[in-house]
């Protein structure tokens, strides 16, 4: 008669292939990093992407790096499975991992988003006293299609799959179980250094913006000093609300052109991916 061993393979936590409960714990290691990255990651996780979608997409990454790091795992996944204590450590230090990667990403992205932002104060698109149910009280119109905007284009240019890479190689620079090797130090310098990038790209994005928003209120004000009696105010701010979408129209593929290129030189430089080359 067959037995549970002969069934579910050898009672040896440590064998490669020997055991159901160990290939269990290595695919919940690898769902936890897996999860977090695409919970926080840009064009992954944003929050209009349906959860099923994204519940899927982590099940389907996971059984796809199964086969490739099940030998690293091995090991880790049977001294989880013999004591509680480091299966908490464990999935705290991939909770961790994944979140550090994914919000990497998302940072670098969000330059889109702040460009927008910034442009629609600079074009008069923007009001703190004007809010809006759907938008937000801070939110503009010309940031959220900037925010929409982004995804599409990383999934468009192939971007997408450099976090994927990322995360592959992670598994070399941050090894399951060696929570030591995660520093946080580190970690914090790279998350600071991600928001000014983040920050210059989108400067550098809104650039015709700033200077136009500069020049236009110092025109106006020698126009209003040249002719005291016309009301300057409601004559220039529909002139440049127009004037403002109308640079818009002509700027939008040069803008997200360079905000790709920019994208593709910053995400290549993630945690883990040089160890593909």
């Amino acid at each position: 008669m067959l037995s549970l061993s002969d069934f579910f393979g050898s009672p040896d936590l440590a064998a490669p292939h020997g055991s159901l409960a160990v290939l269990t714990g290595m695919f919940v290691i690898i769902l936890c990093r897996v999860s977090a990255v695409v919970m926080v990651a840009s064009g992954l996780g944003e929050s209009g992407a349906p959860a099923r979608v994204r519940a899927g997409l982590c099940l389907m990454l996971t059984l796809t790096l199964l086969p490739v790091l099940q030998q690293r795992l091995v090991a880790v996944s049977g001294e989880a499975l013999r004591m509680p204590a480091m299966c908490l450590k464990l999935v705290a230090g991939e909770l961790l991992c994944g979140f550090f990667l994914g919000m990497l990403t998302r940072l670098l992205a969000m330059s889109l988003a702040i460009a927008g932002q910034i442009i629609a104060v600079f074009t008069g698109m923007a009001s703190v006293i004007q809010t809006d149910s759907q938008l937000g009280a801070s939110s503009t119109a010309v940031s959220h299609m900037a925010s929409a905007l982004a995804p599409i284009i990383l999934f468009s240019t192939g971007l997408y799959a450099l976090p994927l890479m990322a995360l592959s190689g992670s598994y070399t620079l941050f090894p399951a179980g060696n929570i030591t090797a995660m520093l946080v130090g580190d970690m914090t310098t790279d998350m600071v250094q991600a928001v000014s990038t983040s920050f210059l790209i989108a400067m550098q994005l809104a650039a015709p913006y700033l200077l136009l928003g500069t020049l236009w209120p110092a025109m106006l004000g020698v126009l209003n000093r040249l002719m005291p009696s016309i009301q300057v105010y409601s004559l220039a701010i529909p002139a440049q609300i127009l004037g403002g979408i109308l640079l818009m129209a002509l700027l939008i593929q040069i803008l997200t052109g360079t905000w790709a290129e920019k994208m593709q030189l910053h995400l290549s430089t993630l945690p883990g991916l040089n160890l593909h080359g």
